[in-house]
C-alpha cells in the first residue's frame, strides 16, 4: 500500500509540473489587474525602443487546462484594446505586433495614431 502511495503521488506530483509554464513578463514593469468575461488577466504595458510605441502584455492570472486558442485570442484582444483606449486616450492607434504564446498569452506592439 505505501508503494502504491509513493507512486501515485509521485505520478500527480508529475501531471502538475508539467501543466505548469512561467508567466510571462515585460522588464521594469507593473501589473495591473482586469476581469473581463468572468476571468482574471494581468496586463502590464511599457514604452517599446521606438519613439511613440508601446509593448503590452496580457496574461491569463488563473491555470487554463487545455485552452481554445481562438476564444483566448479574443479574450485578450478585447482585454488589449481596452487597454489600449485608453493609453491612446480614445484616439485611434495602430497595432504593428500581434502575437498569442501559449495559446493563452497575448503579446502585442502598437502605437497612437497623432
Amino acid at each position: 500500500m505505501q508503494r502504491f502511495l509513493a507512486v501515485f503521488s509521485t505520478l500527480v506530483a508529475m501531471v502538475v509540473l508539467t501543466g505548469c509554464q512561467e508567466k510571462a513578463t515585460l522588464d521594469r514593469t507593473q501589473v495591473e489587474f482586469v476581469t473581463r468575461e468572468g476571468r482574471r488577466f494581468e496586463v502590464r504595458l511599457t514604452p517599446a525602443d521606438a519613439a511613440g510605441e508601446h509593448r503590452l502584455l496580457v496574461v491569463r492570472a488563473t491555470a487554463v487546462i487545455n485552452p481554445d486558442p481562438e476564444g483566448e485570442h479574443q479574450r485578450t484582444s478585447a482585454v488589449a484594446r481596452q487597454i489600449m483606449d485608453r493609453t491612446c486616450r480614445g484616439g485611434d492607434y495602430q497595432v504593428l505586433e500581434d502575437n498569442l504564446v501559449a495559446n493563452v498569452n497575448l503579446q502585442i506592439r502598437f502605437r497612437c495614431q497623432a
